[in-house]
């Protein structure tokens, strides 16, 4: 048996996850959806701004390969302030939130999907983000320190199921 060669490639993974999206559900299934279309459009065109590549979506949850961790995180306080101004308007009938957590890592390409645990650290930096907030890897982190006007709060180690990682949660007060 031959086994077929494997693709890697370095990327920064980008995930983020609806907060109570079930809940939401649960209250009015045809909003909660019609108000997700209306966010995963301000995703995918800020994706586009960013030169981003969308690679995988659950339901209320997206994956996205970027080249850059500058323009990942610019991209997620950019969605992230998108949402609050949606949030606040009279006519958004479900005022949905998220958490988004962004890794640099060697990752295997498969068809146009990314796996390993590159891709696997983002989703749990996403688990471990505040609502309406971004945690980083340490990786992304010393990429982005002095590039970008942002302040970061080291949380430290973390161990989130087998996975033990250093994380930054960026700090979004005073730019929004």
């Amino acid at each position: 048996m031959t086994a077929e060669k494997i693709e890697r490639k370095i990327a920064v993974i980008f995930a983020t996850d609806v907060v109570a999206y079930s809940k939401h559900m649960e209250t009015d299934e045809s909003e909660t959806v019609q108000n997700l279309r209306a966010c995963e459009k301000i995703l995918t065109k800020l994706f586009d701004e960013f030169d981003a590549r969308l690679f995988n979506t659950g339901g209320d949850s997206f994956l996205a390969e970027f080249s850059s961790a500058v323009s990942a995180v610019e991209c997620a306080v950019a969605f992230q302030e998108a949402i609050q101004e949606r949030n606040k308007a009279d006519d958004t009938t479900v005022k949905l939130e998220f958490r988004i957590g962004i890794n640099s890592g060697d990752v295997i390409k498969e068809k146009d999907n990314l796996l390993g645990d590159g891709v696997n650290i983002a989703a749990r930096l996403e688990a471990l983000a505040q609502t309406n907030g971004i945690t980083i890897s340490k990786g992304v982190y010393d990429f982005v320190k002095g590039k970008t006007k942002f302040e970061f709060n080291d949380i430290g180690l973390q161990k989130v199921k087998q996975n033990e990682f250093h994380a930054y949660d960026l700090m979004l007060s005073g730019y929004q």
